[in-house]
């Protein structure tokens, strides 16, 4: 990390940091060689909900408030709702060895930062 980039709060690098100056060639490279390493056939299905995601980062993500999952999983499910929402991602991105989910995979493929993924410590087990 160069001395320009700005660290969370809690150390982690807002994903604006990371994809502010992105290219989609650099990405779609970055994501094929990924691909291609886990022997993840890629679509070009895929590789629309990748450059969306990257897309809405750069647009809508300039603050650490970015950091936590439940945000871009609500845009994707919204932007891909003809498609089936949240059933079509899964769909896509849920088959990716070693991973699971839709966020962890893209993030994984890019060479992304991992975001916030948020568990609520509210619920358990009740005695």
């Amino acid at each position: 990390m160069n001395n320009t980039e700005s660290v969370a709060h809690d150390g982690e690098i807002p994903i604006y940091d990371a994809v502010k100056s992105m290219t989609w060639n650099e990405v779609e490279q970055t994501v094929r060689k990924n691909a291609a390493a886990r022997n993840f056939p890629l679509t070009d299905e895929h590789m629309s909900v990748i450059r969306a995601l990257i897309e809405h980062y750069q647009r809508d993500c300039r603050n650490d408030d970015c950091l936590a999952a439940h945000e871009h999983m609500r845009f994707l499910e919204e932007a891909y709702d003809a498609k089936g929402g949240g059933k079509y991602l899964y769909r896509l991105f849920d088959a990716v060895p070693g991973t699971r989910g839709v966020l962890t995979p893209i993030h994984e493929l890019a060479g992304l930062p991992m975001l916030r993924l948020e568990k609520d410590e509210g619920f358990g087990t009740a005695f």
